[in-house]
């Protein structure tokens, strides 16, 4: 397989009309009428520890009208990450009640886009391992609802997490199910991150950052089936600079992900024919 994957070009800043902050981990709703993003801190003295979840309506592939915060997820810490399912069950990463036993930080609830509120908020069973420190984020929801991605870190207060790998779990019914050989192709000593995921599975976008240079990259990999493993990854060659949180547009012709430019977090778009 390629090192490189070419079919993305002409990368553009996307406009938030009426928001002006840092906007960061774009997910872009499966009918495409909601961008959900975080921002970066929302805390007076701009104290890191407090990320809030807004949504903004589509205007057009570049261009979305700000509406607010995302009701009902929001508090003091940190709240991010937004993805949803078909049916508009949300997801997010909370700390809000990261504590004993079980240091849950993944959460879902369903959103109503005309009120713009989450409500029946609950934490996702089985996924934390339920030791301090370790902490799951970065979810991502298929379109089906029936498959998590999300990232497995381990923190011990420096900037960036200790250790950073990719986790799959399956909805079996009765909770989600891990899957390790799934994300096996994809996983290094590096940090894996922030996937992205195809409406049919067989495609996942997701973010890598280097522990000897500090440089992010994204990359894609697919695989023929469901029951198969990621195949090796490929760069995204049209993505540059610090940049992480891919999430591709319906139909799967954009792709979304946030960058630093100048020093501020924004977000940006490649497209494909």
């Amino acid at each position: 397989m390629a090192t490189d994957y070419t079919a993305f070009g002409n990368a553009e800043r996307v406009t938030l009309s009426g928001y002006s902050g840092d906007a960061m981990e774009p997910f872009l709703s499966r009918d495409g009428k909601y961008l959900f993003f975080n921002s970066l801190n929302d805390a007076p003295n701009n104290a890191s520890e407090d990320k809030n979840i807004y949504y903004a309506t589509y205007v057009d592939g570049t261009t979305f009208a700000f509406q607010g915060v995302v009701g009902g997820v929001n508090t003091v810490v940190v709240d991010g990450v937004p993805t949803m399912d078909n049916t508009n069950t949300f997801y997010y990463v909370s700390t809000a009640l990261y504590q004993p036993p079980n240091y849950a930080s993944v959460y879902r609830g369903t959103f109503d886009g005309s009120s713009g509120n989450v409500s029946g908020i609950a934490p996702v069973a089985n996924l934390a391992e339920g030791i301090a420190g370790h902490l799951n984020f970065d979810v991502e929801i298929s379109a089906d609802g029936r498959t998590l991605y999300f990232a497995d870190g381990v923190f011990s207060g420096n900037p960036f997490p200790d250790v950073s790998d990719l986790a799959y779990a399956v909805d079996n019914g009765s909770g989600f199910v891990r899957n390790a050989a799934i994300m096996a192709n994809l996983n290094t000593a590096d940090l894996e991150y922030a996937a992205g995921i195809s409406a049919n599975g067989l495609e996942l976008f997701f973010t890598r950052l280097s522990l000897s240079t500090l440089e992010t990259t994204i990359y894609r990999a697919t695989r023929p089936d469901m029951a198969s493993p990621f195949g090796p990854p490929q760069r995204v060659s049209a993505i540059s600079g610090f940049v992480e949180a891919p999430s591709l547009s319906p139909d799967e012709k954009s792709l979304y992900y946030h960058k630093n430019d100048g020093g501020k977090f924004v977000i940006y778009r490649v497209t494909r024919p």
